[in-house]
């Protein structure tokens, strides 16, 4: 069987097996990451909460903020492995606040604490 319909499979298993918000869309090639997941919202609770179901669903998740260069969005990006063990990227992306991401410039990547996503989830809440 070759890779890609391997993938194909894994992912699909994934979203049949755990309760998963919305997807905009779901990419799978090959390379160090094969799967690519884009929220179906882009209000910072939302994503947040989205982003922390798909971590309770994977093993070794990490969590990072990028900023653009154009600067007026910031994406919210959580990598995993399902537990089969192929790599994804979960993302959506989040208009720029400056309250909200006081320390992010145009055109940077920040690794963060997934807990800050617990902290978005709340209506209300800032997290720096």
């Amino acid at each position: 069987m070759n890779r890609l319909m391997v993938f194909l499979d894994a992912i699909r298993d994934h979203l049949d097996s755990f309760a998963l918000p919305p997807a905009a869309s779901v990419r799978v090639g090959v390379g160090p990451d094969p799967i690519t997941v884009q929220l179906d919202s882009d209000r910072l609770e939302d994503v947040a909460r989205g982003l922390l179901t798909w971590a309770a669903s994977l093993d070794d998740v990490t969590a990072s903020l990028w900023r653009p260069a154009g600067g007026g969005s910031v994406h919210l990006e959580l990598s995993g492995r399902t537990p089969c063990g192929i790599p994804v990227v979960v993302y959506g992306g989040v208009w720029f606040d400056e309250a909200t991401f006081p320390d992010l410039p145009a055109g940077m990547r920040q690794e963060m604490p997934v807990f800050v996503l617990r902290q978005w989830n709340t209506p209300g809440e800032v997290a720096a």
